[in-house]
């Protein structure tokens, strides 16, 4: 008889300054559950209720061992093609079945999609604040904990609505401008 899933669960947390989606799918043997991401930071409440309102109800029941067969239905076969909200929870759901897999076979998800192609992997980090102050001071700290690459940033994604800074002498141009910049 093969194992299904029995439940879907989402977690909302936020470590640090980032609001996390996690998806837990609990299966059917006592114990098994396998855990995904699907963080779409901006909209992390709309991702919440793409997987309880129309995910969960399609993988309750569903063989946790076919994993492809579950994607293309989630992903490629209804009318409507997803958007960016149902994508991150579908690869929630993606994430956590590989989980699974990897703890049924008794190795890590890497081992199964091929092995290792490097020992590690640069990452970055934001470092931004409202002010050029506070920008210094975020790089400072990040490159005190270890950082290598950055993102800096001089205020928030898009400006902020209504308000509009730059520093002055800066060039005019789509990054100063939020108009321009939202454009997109």
């Amino acid at each position: 008889m093969p194992i299904t899933i029995k439940d879907v669960k989402t977690i909302l947390t936020q470590p640090g300054f980032s609001q996390l989606v996690i998806v837990k799918i609990i299966t059917s043997e006592p114990g098994l559950y396998g855990l995904g991401c699907a963080t779409f930071k901006q909209r992390y409440h709309a991702v919440h209720a793409a997987i309880e309102k129309h995910l969960k109800p399609f993988l309750i029941g569903r063989d946790v061992s076919r994993i492809e067969e579950t994607w293309q239905m989630a992903m490629v076969n209804g009318y409507w093609r997803n958007g960016p909200v149902l994508n991150n929870a579908i690869s929630g759901a993606d994430q956590a079945l590989w989980d699974i897999k990897g703890k049924m076979a008794g190795m890590p998800v890497y081992q199964l999609l091929g092995g290792k192609c490097r020992e590690a992997a640069h990452v970055y980090v934001h470092a931004d604040a409202p002010t050029v102050e506070g920008v210094l001071d975020n790089v400072r700290w990040r490159i005190e904990q270890g950082y290598r690459y950055l993102r800096v940033q001089l205020g928030i994604y898009g400006g902020v609505s209504g308000a509009f800074a730059k520093p002055d002498g800066a060039p005019d141009g789509a990054y100063y401008d939020p108009r321009a910049y939202m454009r997109h």
